[in-house]
């Protein structure tokens, strides 16, 4: 295990745009961070700087507090799992994941030794004499990561390792890479764009966008207080509504004007802002009353239905979370929308979050 320090790091190419612009990140002994932003923020590009593959522009990096800008990536006590498994086809499992360790010069005993090792924790040995051509999407992503795990690194870097498998499967290799932290305990950092499996998989999570680094923190933590508005949009399915406000705008009275807690504005806000307020936190409003909106369209998700409505007088369009079993709503109706004061936040126009009149998102803990 190791931990790793990120000091100002930099990536450009020469005649292009600065790639990663002086993200400061400390990744604790054991622990599983997630690296998560759109498409071209760079996140991709700051991990394949951590194993070694790209140069730093910038910055120093640290591993257990040595630097190691200059070091050889087969030095650095990194593996990595690629988005495509990169699997020898002519090679059995055992072969796939014994490779790197007869290129070290390990003797056959030992190398069958420590392949079965993982294979058993990765519940793969059935498969081991299988070539790749005859596994699943899943079982060849397994056979990747145990080529990884067998190198016992210090440092697991995994870049969008799942974005190649179906839904089921990806829900299913998330149980199993949690799994697997836990039993080994080993520093993992793992870069996605996908919200869910960041929100599910790590114990914190670094926001990326433009090569900036947002927030770092716990995914609950993220969630609840985001620093700004980009985080509040990124996490959350569906994403946070986002509702113009000015300084005349009546749109929080009528929010709460079923009887919900009300609380005003920051006290520190001039002139316009923006509100935001997530889909699960607003409610159809009892008797008409509320924010008028009018329904566009509605998801079926079983459990649940996601209502789109657009606010009467404007064009801004909301997602309402609503239970499964309540009756449909014609497209066209015209509805109110009721939510609880402590639920909103506010962002200024640069995006900022601005802390509300007695507003707290989160008065609970929580987890370290």
């Amino acid at each position: 295990m190791a931990s790793l320090s990120l000091v100002g790091m930099r990536k450009s190419y020469a005649a292009g745009p600065e790639i990663v612009q002086g993200i400061d990140l400390e990744i604790a002994d054991g622990e599983f961070i997630v690296l998560v932003g759109p498409s071209g923020c760079g996140k991709s590009t700051l991990l394949r700087m951590v194993a070694g593959l790209e140069d730093i522009s910038a910055g120093q990096l640290y591993i257990d507090g040595a630097l190691v800008n200059d070091i050889a990536p087969s030095q650095r006590g990194v593996a990595m799992v690629f988005q495509s498994y990169a699997l020898y086809p002519h090679m059995t499992v055992r072969q796939n994941m014994g490779f790197s360790l007869k290129l070290a010069g390990l003797n056959s005993a030992a190398i069958k030794r420590a392949v079965e090792e993982v294979a058993d924790v990765l519940h793969m040995t059935h498969l081991l004499e299988h070539k790749p051509r005859a596994l699943s999407g899943g079982e060849r992503q397994r056979v990747a990561i145990g080529r990884a795990i067998v190198r016992q690194p210090r440092v697991f870097l995994f870049d969008e390792p799942l974005s190649n498998l179906d839904a089921s499967l990806r829900a299913q290799m998330r149980i199993e890479l949690a799994r697997l932290h836990k039993k080994l305990g080993t520093t993992m950092i793992y870069v996605t764009h996908d919200q869910v499996e960041a929100m599910t998989l790590g114990q914190r999570i670094a926001v990326l966008n433009a090569g900036r680094l947002e927030q770092v923190g716990t995914p609950l933590e993220l969630y609840r207080r985001p620093r700004n508005r980009f985080v509040a949009g990124f996490l959350g399915t569906p994403k946070m509504n986002f509702i113009p406000l000015s300084a005349t705008d009546n749109a929080l009275e009528a929010l709460t004007q079923d009887g919900a807690k009300h609380s005003g504005a920051p006290s520190d806000s001039q002139g316009a802002m923006t509100l935001g307020i997530r889909p699960e936190h607003l409610r159809l409003a009892k008797n008409g009353q509320g924010l008028e909106a009018c329904v566009d369209f509605t998801e079926y998700l079983g459990d649940a239905q996601i209502v789109y409505a657009t606010l009467a007088g404007n064009d801004t369009r909301v997602a309402i979370h609503c239970d499964g079993s309540e009756p449909a709503l014609a497209v066209g109706k015209m509805v109110g929308l009721s939510a609880d004061a402590d639920r909103f936040h506010f962002f200024d126009t640069s995006g900022r979050a601005l802390p509300a009149k007695h507003h707290c998102p989160i008065t609970h803990d929580v987890p370290a």
